[in-house]
């Protein structure tokens, strides 16, 4: 025992011994309650699958943690005790809690707890857990042994009656092919596989106690114990690894070729043989560390007590300030010597010379002539130049300093900025000229000379010559002649603070509050970068460019941004240093340096940066993508009842399906990448609407508005601070229902009803153009009607009495002739007989334009009193009958009536003459809609030369022009058929109203 604490006494002295020669700040980020954490005690730490850390807390229940904020959950959720000691994620997405109270199982919302006996809380107290891929979450008994839960939440215990010991477990960690490794606090390590334990390494053969165990993404087992740290060749043998003899590690992560340990008195990294430690001097806290922890991206996580969460930003960037020997923290000038120590000046604190990791200081109280230092270079004999605030120069050849001021010749003691030309001439700008030294004379050049201002900014050269930047222009010396150079009345309207020229000839100017312009080579071409592109700050103090002149460095107030260019020159992305674990990350004007290793350095009022691009290694690691929420624009949602169902962890609605008038939506989504999260970038498209990605955004939400009906497919991808893109996008589909009258059923019922609609619309124009059709033929009929009644009553009144004078004057005459002869006794008669021919056909036709004969009912009457005079008076028996007739069925069309009794006359007079017949029958039917008239005789019937006349014929022929059917039988006698139709146009003339 007294080896082993000898031993961790050695390695604690040599720690502290050589820490300072590692003298140099980290960056390290701290989140802690004032962040939003749950507590700042932090016990153990874990990652899920969304790239979120979950961080056990010592009373404050458990965080979640994306980079950005806090999520805290406590008893109040329904976790079973606030004082978390073990946090895990198993295979399957679940996260479950050891507690005081408990193990707790979390997915999503909901939160399962697993208690052991409910009399005594006490006794549910669990330390360590681990999940073995198969669904089974092994934890640490409280009464000593092992605890199995399995995926049907049965419990299992190993002890000392079933082939494990009652010894306490401190530590569980997962194996390969089903292995499981166990140590318990008295009995050391065991291993679980095939069902048996077996005792690995014991505390007693050890002479020491195993602490915590880690498996490395190589699958090597590290052990860390009182001891030191212990490496697995395979399951029986180990090593101790040189170097942390008697070393207490208690927590181990591995970063690539790097290890990550926990000790007693703070963190160490392990690299090969190389020992460094992180306490307050590093960036880091002296506060206990309980916990080291490395997620996906490679980033070191850091759990404490009472000062919250670590996270080890890495060394791209390191930091040099007081605590580090620099003598004041305003550092204004950054120059390496000759032999590869870098020089520091100070504002009042004079030079500072970093040589390896140990600072020397020259003041005016060692031989600097002046401690207020401005600016420096390094000349081509190795001599150190240094421009001050109001003595002109210093040399420094390596043993003494020497001064140069106006009264040597300099045009002006305020010296702003040096550069040293290929011909090895020192330039010296100052806030009134310019100044040439050849390490004899100066030659001076004002406005006078040619400088468009007496303010010089700083220098650059090309192969064109030297570049003096004013903030009027650039001057250009060569060929020892001072002319004008480059202006652009647009570049030169506004303050600017520094140009350079990039490696394809193009100009990069920096602004006092506008950001930057580049001019691109070969042409009056201006591009400007602000911080809506990406800078950090408007307010450009410094652009220099690396070794490999394809990245920018440029410095402002606020931090440093690192634009990168592409093989053609242009922009490709900018990455930022600022407030992300950077603090108190700013620069000053003209205080940059490019050393000889690659590394810029950067002055600022807090000491010295140095960017490493060495260090800077890119994260490949994609975020992890997912959609985070969907919310309804401006109204809170029950997405239950649109959807199938919710994903478990960010509630998002599957299967959803939202009718037309719920078409507002916000797709929140989220790409997780602790390395820099608030360098993640976005671009996102709506499949369905258009499939164009939009631009790249940092913005972490889509707002839809007014959807048209529809299915879509939200997609989103996003980038890391390096800009690697994730290849698969994280989507969510949904889709809106269309209304009613923008479905297919309802397009087809409307065209449904446009067809139906159209074919009413032109019945009706065709009932109203026949209505006005048929009421002008009613017009007409009824016109007719009165000049059909009009023209009966004059011709029988005209026609009657002219009939009636000839009959007069015919008796006249006879009666006056007293010696007649028989010729005009014939002639008289023949007046007579067709006078009363002519009267008797006068008194049908008279009868047929009457409009009152239009009435089958009186054609009937008719015809029967024909048919009983021309009968009466021979052997022949006349019989009638027709059927009952309404008045209003009845009607005939104009015309009708003198054709039908024509008919029925000349077949009654054919009867009369050729049938020689002893009776005759006429008779009426209805039937239905038509009516039949029938005349038939008993007589000999009709010879077929007589069927063939020319009175049959114009029977038929009068039947046709009426458009009825007339039938002529000749069986058994004579029968004459006579069809018509009751449906008459007349019936339908007298049901429309006048208007």
């Amino acid at each position: 025992m007294k080896g082993v604490v000898l031993g961790f006494a050695v390695v604690v002295v040599f720690i502290l011994a050589f820490g300072p020669v590692l003298g140099q700040a980290c960056n390290f980020n701290n989140f802690n309650i004032e962040d939003g954490m749950a507590q700042s005690t932090v016990l153990d730490i874990c990652e899920d699958r969304f790239g979120n850390l979950w961080i056990a807390t010592q009373g404050g229940g458990i965080s979640k943690f994306d980079g950005l904020s806090f999520q805290n959950i406590t008893i109040r959720d329904g976790l079973s005790s606030n004082y978390v000691r073990k946090i895990i994620a198993d295979s399957g997405g679940n996260i479950w809690v050891a507690t005081a109270g408990g193990i707790s199982k979390i997915l999503g919302k909901k939160i399962k707890n697993h208690v052991f006996n409910t009399e005594d809380p006490s006794q549910n107290s669990v330390n360590e857990l681990q999940d073995d891929r198969e669904g089974n979450i092994w934890f640490s008994a409280p009464n000593g042994g092992l605890g199995i839960i399995d995926r049907h939440d049965s419990i299992t215990y190993y002890n000392s009656s079933n082939g494990f010991v009652d010894d306490k477990v401190i530590d569980i960690e997962r194996g390969l092919n089903g292995m499981m490794w166990i140590v318990t606090a008295v009995r050391g390590l065991f291993l679980y596989q095939q069902g048996a334990f077996e005792r690995i390494l014991g505390n007693d053969a050890l002479k020491g106690f195993i602490l915590t165990l880690y498996l490395d993404d190589e699958n090597t087992l590290w052990a860390g114990t009182n001891r030191g740290l212990i490496r697995f060749k395979d399951t029986h043998n180990y090593q101790f690894i040189p170097g942390l003899n008697g070393v207490f590690i208690k927590s181990i992560a591995k970063q690539q070729d790097k290890f990550w340990l926990v000790s007693a008195f703070g963190v160490l990294r392990l690299k090969g043989n190389n020992i460094r430690s992180y306490r307050k001097q590093e960036g880091f806290t002296i506060a206990s560390v309980n916990k080291v922890f490395k997620d996906r991206e490679d980033n070191i996580w850091l759990g404490t007590n009472d000062e919250g969460l670590y996270k080890y930003q890495g060394e791209a960037i390191v930091h040099y300030d007081q605590q580090h020997q620099l003598s004041d923290n305003w550092v204004t000038a950054v120059t390496q010597d000759a032999d590869g120590h870098i020089w520091f000046g100070t504002n009042g604190a004079g030079l500072d010379r970093l040589a390896g990791e140990n600072f020397k200081n020259y003041s005016t109280k060692n031989g600097l002539p002046n401690n207020y230092i401005t600016s420096s270079i390094r000349d081509k004999l190795g001599n150190l130049w240094f421009g001050t605030k109001g003595n002109g120069i210093i040399k420094y050849d390596g043993k003494e300093f020497s001064q140069f001021s106006s009264s040597a010749g300099l045009v002006f003691d305020a010296v702003r900025c040096l550069h040293v030309d290929k011909d090895n001439h020192l330039w010296i700008g100052t806030v009134n000229g310019l100044s040439r030294y050849d390490g004899v004379d100066f030659e001076n050049f004002g406005i006078r000379d040619g400088l468009y201002d007496n303010v010089i900014w700083n220098f650059f050269e090309s192969e064109e010559g030297l570049h003096i930047v004013t903030r009027k222009g650039f001057n250009l010396y060569s060929q020892g002649k001072l002319r004008k150079g480059y202006y652009h009345d647009e570049i030169f309207s506004n303050r600017l603070n520094v140009a350079i020229q990039d490696k394809f000839g193009g100009y990069w100017i920096g602004y006092s509050g506008h950001g930057i312009v580049r001019v691109i080579a070969g042409s009056d071409a201006l591009e400007t970068i602000t911080v809506e592109d990406g800078l950090t700050s408007d307010l450009i103090l410094n652009l220099t460019f690396d070794a490999s002149g394809y990245n920018l460095l440029v410095g402002s107030e606020r931090g440093i941004d690192k634009v990168k260019l592409d093989e053609s020159g242009n922009i490709h992305r900018i990455k930022r240093y600022n407030k992300e674990g950077y603090s108190d990350l700013q620069t000053i004007h003209n205080a940059t340096f490019l050393d000889a290793n690659g590394n810029i350095w950067f002055g600022s009022p807090k000491g010295v940066f140095k960017y490493q691009p060495a260090e800077d290694i890119e994260n490949r690691k994609e975020p992890t993508t997912f959609i985070s929420g969907v919310c309804s624009y401006f109204k809170e949602t029950d997405w239950q009842a649109y959807s199938d169902s919710s994903s478990s962890w960010y509630d998002i609605p599957l299967g959803l399906t939202l009718p037309y008038n719920q078409n507002n939506l916000i797709v929140e989504y989220f790409g997780n990448s602790l390395k820099n999260p608030v360098e993640v970038s976005y671009k996102f498209r709506l499949l369905g609407q258009d499939d164009n990605w939009s631009p790249v955004t940092n913005k972490r939400e889509a707002v839809y508005t007014n959807l048209a009906p529809g299915k879509y497919t939200f997609e989103v991808l996003a980038a890391n601070a390096d800009g690697y893109w994730v290849k698969e996008p994280a989507s969510f589909s949904f889709m809106i229902i269309p209304p009613f009258w923008k479905r297919s059923w309802f397009y087809l019922l409307a065209f449904t009803a446009l067809v139906v609609a159209t074919k009413l619309f032109y019945d009706y124009r065709v009932r109203m153009k026949l209505k006005t059709i048929l009421t002008i033929e009613k017009i007409r009929s009824e016109e007719m009607v009165k000049v059909r009644k009009r023209m009966a009553r004059d011709f029988h009144d005209n026609m009657g009495n002219q009939l009636a004078s000839i009959t007069v004057f015919t008796n006249l005459i006879n009666m006056k002739l007293k010696n007649r002869t028989p010729e005009i006794d014939e002639l008289l008669k023949k007046i007579e007989k067709h006078t009363k021919s002519l009267f008797n056909g006068t008194k049908d036709f008279i009868w047929s334009i009457d409009p009152e004969s239009d009435n089958l009912s009186e054609v009937f009457t008719y015809i029967k009193d024909f048919g009983e005079e021309l009968f009466s008076k021979t052997d022949i028996i006349f019989y009638s009958d027709a059927d009952d007739l309404e008045p209003d069925h009845s009607a005939l069309p104009s015309g009708w009536s003198r054709q039908i009794v024509l008919i029925f006359k000349e077949a009654m007079t054919n009867a009369l003459k050729h049938a020689d017949c002893t009776e005759v029958h006429l008779e009426l039917e209805l039937r239905g809609t038509e009516f039949v008239m029938k005349f038939r005789d008993n007589g000999r019937g009709i010879e077929d030369e007589c069927i063939k006349g020319n009175g049959l014929n114009n029977m038929r022929s009068r039947a046709d022009q009426i458009n009825c059917e007339l039938q002529i039988l000749n069986d058994q006698g004579t029968q004459v058929a006579f069809r018509g139709s009751l449906k008459a146009l007349k019936k339908q003339l007298k049901e429309i109203p006048m208007s």
